[in-house]
C-alpha cells in the first residue's frame, strides 16, 4: 500500500502525509496541534500511530506543531542537526538525526534528504522511495541547483513549490525588502522557474506534478497552472499531469497507480 496525502501546502502551514504497509510519516508539521491531530485521525493515523515526523527546516509554517505533537504522542522527530537546534527540537528525547544526503530506512520507506537554496540555517528537500515508487518534495527554494535536477529526475510524483508570479508580486503589497526577498536566491520558486526545472529534468509525460506552496497574495492556482502547462507543452511534455495542492486542506492523494492522463488546465483561486 502506498498512500500519499497532502494536508496542506503555503505560508499558514505545510504538512504531508504518508502511508505505507508499515509505517505513517508526516513530512513537515506546520500546522497549530489541535488541526493537525484532527486532519490526521480523519486520515485514519492518529497522531499517536505515527512512526515519525520529518522537517525540513525550522521556519513555523514548516515546523509548527512537531514539538507539541512529539512530547504529547512520543513520535519521532527527525532533521539535520542544524535544523533541530534552530528549530530548539534537539532536547527531545524523540529527537534524531537525519544526516543530509545519506539515506535512512523508516519501516519499509527509504527518506534521503538534499539541500536547497532557501533563507534557513540548513533547509532540505526529501527524496522518498517505497515500493519501486520515487517521491520528491522540494518547496521554499529560491533557485534550482543540481540536487535538486537529481531529485526531479529521478521522481514519479514530484512536489515542488510554484510560489508566485513576478508580476503579482512586483506590483502588489508587499514592500520592497519583502519583494526581494521571496524574489531572491534564496526565498521562493517563481511559476516560471518551477516550470523550467520540470521541463528541463522529469523523467517522461507520466510523472504526476504537485505545484506547491503557492502564495495567496502573489499567486492564482489558474495563473500557476497556465505558466506552468504553457512551459511544459513548449517542451513537448504537454501529456504531464500538474496539480495544486491546496493551502489550506487536505488535497491531493497519491498511490503511484497509473492512471489515465489528463493535464489540469484550470482550478479554484487560491484563497
Amino acid at each position: 500500500m502506498l498512500y500519499f496525502r497532502s494536508l496542506a501546502s503555503g505560508s499558514s502551514g505545510n504538512a504531508y502525509l504518508l502511508r505505507t504497509e508499515t509505517i505513517s510519516l508526516l513530512f513537515d508539521a506546520g500546522l497549530r496541534r489541535p488541526a493537525l491531530e484532527k486532519v490526521l485521525e480523519a486520515e485514519g493515523v492518529p497522531a499517536a500511530r505515527l512512526g515519525g515526523i520529518l522537517i525540513s527546516h525550522e521556519h513555523r509554517d514548516h515546523l509548527g506543531s512537531a514539538a507539541e505533537i512529539a512530547l504529547r504522542h512520543d513520535v519521532p522527530v527527525w532533521a539535520n542537526d542544524e535544523v533541530l537546534r534552530a528549530a530548539g527540537l534537539e532536547g527531545l528525547n524523540s529527537a534524531a538525526v537525519l544526516e543530509v544526503g545519506r539515506p535512512m530506512l523508516l519501516g519499509d520507506v527509504e527518506v534521503t534528504s538534499f539541500p536547497v537554496s532557501h533563507d534557513a540555517v540548513r533547509p532540505v528537500g526529501f527524496l522518498v522511495r517505497v515500493g519501486g515508487k520515487v517521491i520528491t518534495i522540494a518547496t521554499d527554494l529560491g533557485k534550482p541547483d543540481g540536487h535538486l535536477a537529481e531529485a526531479v529526475a529521478a521522481a514519479d510524483l514530484v512536489v515542488l513549490e510554484a510560489n508566485h508570479d513576478p508580476e503579482m508580486l512586483h506590483s502588489g503589497r508587499y514592500p520592497p525588502h519583502l519583494q526581494k526577498r521571496v524574489a531572491g536566491p534564496t526565498g521562493h520558486l517563481a511559476n516560471y522557474q518551477a516550470a523550467e526545472v520540470l521541463a528541463q529534468h522529469v523523467k517522461s509525460d507520466v510523472v504526476d506534478v504537485w505545484l506547491a506552496h503557492l502564495s495567496r497574495n502573489n499567486n492564482t492556482q489558474t495563473l500557476a497552472l497556465r505558466t506552468v502547462i504553457g512551459i511544459l507543452r513548449a517542451s513537448g511534455l504537454a501529456r504531464l499531469r500538474v496539480e495544486i495542492a491546496r493551502r489550506d486542506r487536505p488535497s491531493l492523494i497519491w498511490s503511484g497507480q497509473a492512471r489515465p492522463q489528463q493535464l489540469s488546465l484550470f482550478g479554484e483561486e487560491c484563497a
